[in-house]
């Protein structure tokens, strides 16, 4: 045995488990895409469907693989569900002492232009309108920065169907993540933090803490 089947072997075995973790809430099909794309994108180191298929090296013709990975994708938002894994995972790793960054921000798609419901921005690096998406993420992390654990991560575009507001968004966030984590933590958030409404939701949303 090669050592670079070993090494594959390790690694699907290590993002079976884990994606089995965070796709728990979904059907069956879901689960198994889910772990198809980690793992896939991991092999290609792309994110490309095309590429993702020639790593699963199906019985059959390349473009059946990616129609499926593709219809697959189409009909189910996986975000909630994965990130509700995520928190509750994380939530058990939370001190009291660790700072809770919920940072919004962006990421601009220069090249994209037929993306998917892709939006006007404001690069938040060069400082300047351009195409992409917004972002909203959070970590937890200790005072020395010696540990980041992930609590939450979304992409979103205000011509998406559903939209509300940058606001609708945040309070998502919020009520998901103190929602498990309760009253631990450092609250700070980067980028419009000083919204009267934040403020507001944070004490809405730990006075639906059990025993508060």
């Amino acid at each position: 045995m090669s050592q670079e089947f070993k090494t594959v072997t390790i690694l699907k075995a290590q993002l079976s488990r884990f994606s089995g973790i965070i796709s728990r809430g979904f059907s069956k099909p879901k689960q198994r895409l889910i772990k198809e794309i980690l793992y896939g994108i991991q092999a290609s180191k792309d994110i490309k469907l095309s590429n993702i298929a020639r790593t699963l090296k199906e019985d059959q013709a390349l473009i059946k693989t990616e129609d499926r990975l593709s219809r697959n994708l189409d009909d189910v938002d996986f975000t909630e569900g994965i990130n509700a894994e995520v928190v509750r995972l994380a939530s058990s790793r939370v001190s009291d002492d660790m700072v809770i960054a919920i940072d919004p921000g962006d990421i601009r798609k220069k090249y994209g232009k037929k993306m998917e419901y892709i939006a006007k921005i404001r690069d938040g690096s060069e400082k300047e309108i351009g195409e992409g998406y917004w972002l909203c993420k959070a970590v937890a992390s200790d005072i020395e920065q010696k540990k980041v654990i992930p609590l939450y991560f979304e992409a979103y575009s205000q011509e998406a169907q559903g939209f509300k507001s940058e606001n609708d968004q945040l309070s998502r966030c919020i009520d998901l993540i103190f929602g498990q984590i309760g009253n631990r933590g450092i609250h700070a958030i980067d980028r419009g933090g000083d919204r009267g409404f934040l403020s507001i939701r944070s004490i809405w949303a730990k006075r639906r803490l059990p025993g508060s």
